[in-house]
């Protein structure tokens, strides 16, 4: 995990360091991990910072970012936390694929749920996937790698859930039903997503 000291912080975000300080204090800012006297901040900080800012030029005030923030922090949806009604009108549309939905990796796709065949032709609903697809130079190369990587990580991803399950039914204190898959899903997704970063970064 990437660490940075305060001076390295403002360097990289071009927040000066007294900022970073007056934000911590007004709860805009995680604290820091602190070993003795030296703090250390990490991306997490750097992405809080990098919001502030936006939402700085944006027009809202430091006390409705740190508002924002501490809605945030104790799960509220981000729609609720700015009072937004209705916020499922926001949902990004799915894309509507330009490939034969009899094509193999588009039924690789259907198969692992990534894809779904509507009226005949291939689309793609998860938010993710959909600012994905629809932001790449050539749709037909991104499907293919989309199909080749369900097919690669299948096992490896049924075994990763078959020990997430096995976790929780040995742990007394675990949550179960609906709270505890949930709690798996959000445990399991952060980890895989720090694994990733970490490999994608060695293999650069």
């Amino acid at each position: 995990m990437v660490e940075y000291r305060l001076e390295d912080l403002a360097r990289i975000s071009g927040v000066s360091a007294r900022n970073i300080r007056a934000y911590r204090e007004r709860g805009l800012l995680d604290s820091p991990r602190r070993v003795g006297r030296s703090a250390y901040y990490s991306e997490r900080h750097l992405a809080q910072l990098t919001a502030i800012s936006q939402l700085l030029a944006k027009g809202f005030n430091s006390a409705h970012i740190a508002e924002f923030f501490a809605a945030l922090r104790n799960g509220t949806d981000l729609a609720d936390a700015l009072g937004i009604q209705g916020a499922d009108l926001y949902q990004p549309k799915a894309l509507t694929l330009n490939v034969d939905p009899g094509d193999d990796d588009v039924r690789t796709l259907v198969e692992f749920g990534l894809v779904h065949i509507v009226e005949g032709a291939a689309e793609v609903a998860d938010p993710a996937l959909v600012a994905i697809v629809a932001g790449a130079e050539d749709q037909r190369r991104c499907i293919r790698i989309m199909a080749h990587l369900a097919r690669s990580t299948d096992a490896a991803i049924d075994q990763l859930a078959g020990s997430a399950v096995s976790a929780l039914a040995g742990c007394r204190e675990a949550a179960s039903g609906p709270a505890g898959r949930e709690l798996a899903q959000a445990v399991v997704s952060v980890g895989l997503d720090r694994a990733l970063r970490a490999r994608l970064a060695t293999a650069d």
